[in-house]
Parts: C-alpha cells; structure tokens; sequence
C-alpha cells in the first residue's frame, strides 16, 4: 500500500514546503534566463550570474531539509517522551510523517542540481 501524492504533500511541514516551493522557483526562473543568454562573451558574467543563483537555491533546499528532519524527529521524541509509553504504530506514523519533509526536499534538490549542471554545460570553456 503507498501514500497518495496528495497525502504526502499536505502531511508535510507547510512552512518548509512553501520555502522549497519558492527555492524551487527562483532556480526555475534563473534556469530558463540562463538559457535566454546568448553564448557571447559578454553574457557570461550574466550566465554565471544565473547559474550562481540556481546552486544557492539548492543549497538552501538541502539546508532546510536537513533541519526539518532535525526538528521533526525533535517533536516526535518530545511526544514520545511526554506520553511514557506508546504504541509502536503510533511511532512509526511519526517517523513516516517527520520524513515527508526532507525527501521531498532532497528530491528539489537534486532537481536544482541538475538544472545547475545542465547550465553549466551551456557555458564555454573558460
């Protein structure tokens, strides 16, 4: 049995998937002006202008995944710890729904990356 898409996204951290949705956009909008500049000399300042843009969005991507895996495992031990005693069912719908998150982070991520590489391979050697 897996997940609906639909139920993976709104059982996610709202506040990081509004942060990776805007990261995600400001990659997507570098990416598709890196592809507007012509390959002439003087666009290159403007090429790697863009492709510096889209690498500190996935950074930034990874760094909130990271962290909201942090503090969603932080709250579900703190309930954890606060109940004494819980059912192992109840355990592992925690962990799943603190996961959400962060592969969904990794995956923009790693859709980032690849927008930066296939950028990259646009530009002349130096």
């Amino acid at each position: 049995m897996r997940m609906p898409f639909s139920e993976f996204i709104t059982s996610g951290d709202l506040k990081f998937i509004v942060l990776f949705t805007i990261c995600t956009a400001i990659a997507g909008y570098h990416f598709f002006k890196k592809l507007q500049t012509k390959k002439s000399q003087e666009n290159q300042e403007l090429a790697k202008h863009h492709n510096l843009k889209i690498y500190n969005a996935a950074f930034w991507i990874g760094i909130l995944s990271v962290l909201s895996l942090l503090l969603g495992l932080m709250h579900s031990f703190y309930f954890i710890g606060k109940t004494g005693g819980i059912a192992p069912e109840l355990i592992f719908q925690g962990i799943s729904n603190t996961l959400i998150t962060p592969v969904l982070g990794i995956c923009l991520f790693i859709i980032c990356r690849i927008l930066h590489g296939i950028s990259n391979s646009n530009l002349p050697a130096s």
